[in-house]
Parts: C-alpha cells; sequence; structure tokens
C-alpha cells in the first residue's frame, strides 16, 4: 500500500490531547493514540504498530477517521443473531414450564419443538434453560432410617430368604421427581 495518505485534522492537538485524557474505555484511548501518532507525524505503519494493530487495521482506522471522526472508528458491538424465542415466547415457554413442572430434558425439548419450532444443541440447552430462569432439580436422595434396616434384617434364620421387596428402598414412601423447574 501506498504510505501517501493524508490524515484529516479533525481536532487540534491541544483538543485531540483534552480527548485522550478524559477518554475511559481502551478502544477510544487506542484510537486516539493512533491518531495522535499520525498527527505527530508516524506513518500509518508505525502508528498502529505502537497501538498493536495490523497495518490493515491503520488503514481502516484512518480511513473510518478521515470520512466520520472518531465516532465511525469506534466499534460497533450491536447485532449478532437475534435470539430463537422473542421476549413474549420466553414468556409463554416459561408459563408452559410452571404449569408443567417438573419437566424432563426431553419433555422440555418437545415443548419447544412442538409449541415454538426450535431446537436447540443438547449441549446448549441448560444455558438457553438457565437464561429463561429454569433451573435442573435433581431427585431427592431417599434415605431408610437406620431402624427400618435392622429391623428388616432376620437374624440367624437357617432357611434362604426371599429379599426381593423386603429392602426398605424396594418401597419408597414417595416417588422421586427430577426435571426443569423455575427458579425461586
Amino acid at each position: 500500500m501506498s504510505e501517501s495518505v493524508t490524515v484529516a485534522r479533525r481536532l487540534s492537538e491541544a483538543e485531540l490531547d483534552d480527548r485522550l485524557q478524559a477518554a475511559d474505555e481502551a478502544p477510544r484511548i487506542r484510537r486516539l493514540g493512533f491518531i495522535k501518532n499520525l498527527y505527530c507525524g508516524d506513518s500509518v505503519r508505525e502508528a498502529i504498530a505502537r497501538e498493536g494493530f495490523s497495518s490493515s487495521t491503520g488503514y481502516r482506522w484512518l480511513k473510518a477517521w478521515n470520512t466520520g471522526g472518531i465516532t465511525a472508528m469506534m466499534p460497533d458491538y450491536a447485532g449478532g443473531r437475534p435470539p430463537k424465542l422473542s421476549k413474549e415466547e420466553r414468556e409463554r415457554f416459561r408459563a408452559i414450564i410452571e404449569r408443567e413442572q417438573p419437566c424432563t430434558t426431553t419433555e422440555v425439548v418437545e415443548i419447544l419443538d412442538t409449541t415454538f419450532g426450535v431446537t436447540y444443541a443438547p449441549a446448549y440447552l441448560p444455558r438457553v434453560l438457565d437464561e429463561i430462569g429454569i433451573e435442573y432439580e435433581p431427585p431427592d436422595r431417599e434415605t431408610a432410617p437406620r431402624k427400618a434396616i435392622v429391623e428388616a434384617i432376620e437374624w440367624d434364620e437357617k432357611e434362604s430368604i426371599p429379599t426381593t421387596g423386603r429392602h426398605p428402598y424396594d418401597s419408597p414412601e414417595h416417588p422421586s421427581t427430577a426435571g426443569w423447574v423455575l427458579q425461586e
């Protein structure tokens, strides 16, 4: 590339110094520092090297400065892919989960697919549900009281004991539930 590019002097050196001192964001400081280097006589390659970027970035920043000033040089963080579910759909989905909770992961995937026509990667689904305010609640651990275990043991009998159905864990008092529920 040719080094015969000129920098538009949009600000005086004093104004540039003031803006550089007042800047509190790293991207703004780097860009103003680059322009300051150009004002001091550096080539684009030298000026951008001082800021730690490639020469192509320097030419892009210079072009933005010449056309629109510092605002044109600043990065635009807007954009990106829109979410699969809108805010209203997220609220509807949350209401469905609240009505149906606890839901298994399979049920959640089915609700998303049938109601909203949306699918998420299995590894990404927990992150999405967490953002919506839904968390996974593991099943409760059921413990058998020690007394029940001791009473269930038949001591020193010589005949074989059918153990199926006699262990306290074989007949839980209440079925354990696990699944996705709303965060409290």
